[in-house]
């Protein structure tokens, strides 16, 4: 499968992680924060990998990121990631996190001079006008109604650290680390960063959740595995981490064809409409041109 047609698959899944996680964070019953979300979401990414791991007989690999130029990679990844995911999650606490990937969307712009940098990543035209479009269509979705809440603006502390994590996520996948085995370490590493932060206020919003609670976790869960390791296996294919960060962005106007068709917010249609047309000619440039 090429890199693209991993990237694409990895968009939709983000989107249902996304918006799962909004209705669980802004439940006023939910006794989880973003803190403790984190340490359960990145557990069971972890978790997830395991019996795909030992399935495909990927357990003989299991030690690989451990190697000297490897693993500084990973604890740096780790730190980056630890604080990225918590200021992302903190950022879902508004009533429209669409406004929020404007600002998470920073990362690609990290990303990309990262990549160039240190991947020798191609620079043209077309690939700068594919950033652009969809970055231009998210500032444009939200500038006319821009109603900014505190916790919007975590969301571009998130794509600061985002932009350093996806980097550093290629350097490893580069290093013939295979993406489950790597999803496995670095997911588990960031939960117990994380734990180990505030464990017993942690503890005690796990052991005062329902179990009805953990149903949107795992669903999220679920879609961020799928997001991460289709991101994974699209650097191992070839992805430039500027443009795979790119299309990911545009995962927004999934969220917004939800929120217009489940959430019923019909506000600005035609504006959404042409917005998501401009990314999506992005998108396109990104993946053919």
């Amino acid at each position: 499968m090429s890199w693209f047609a991993f990237s694409i698959i990895s968009i939709t899944a983000l989107a249902v992680a996304e918006l799962t996680q909004q209705r669980l964070l802004n439940s006023e019953e939910s006794p989880i924060d973003e803190g403790t979300t984190t340490v359960v979401t990145f557990l069971i990414q972890s978790l997830l990998t395991l019996p795909i791991i030992f399935l495909l007989g990927l357990n003989t690999q299991m030690a690989s990121i451990f190697q000297p130029g490897v693993f500084p990679y990973v604890l740096i990844t780790t730190i980056l990631a630890t604080a990225g995911t918590y200021f992302y999650f903190k950022s879902f606490k508004v009533k429209n996190i669409s406004i929020s990937t404007i600002f998470i969307s920073s990362s690609m712009v990290i990303s990309t001079a990262l990549g160039i940098i240190l991947f020798s990543e191609s620079v043209y035209f077309l690939k700068f006008l594919g950033l652009a479009c969809i970055l231009l269509a998210i500032i444009s979705l939200n500038i006319k109604n821009l109603s900014l809440e505190k916790n919007h603006f975590y969301g571009l502390l998130a794509g600061l650290f985002y932009g350093g994590t996806f980097t550093f996520d290629k350097m490893v996948v580069l290093e013939d680390i295979h993406p489950l085995v790597y999803l496995f370490w670095s997911f588990l590493l960031v939960s117990l960063t994380m734990l180990a932060t505030r464990p017993r206020f942690i503890a005690d919003a796990l052991k005062g959740a329902k179990f009805s609670f953990y149903v949107p976790v795992l669903v999220s869960g679920l879609g961020y595995f799928a997001y991460n390791f289709c991101t994974f296996s699209a650097y191992a294919a070839g992805g430039e981490v500027g443009r795979v960060d790119a299309i990911n962005n545009s995962q927004v106007f999934l969220i917004i064809l939800a929120e217009y068709f489940i959430l019923k917010q019909k506000d600005g249609v035609i504006r959404k409409i042409a917005t998501a047309l401009i990314a999506f000619s992005g998108v396109m440039i990104l993946g053919f041109l």
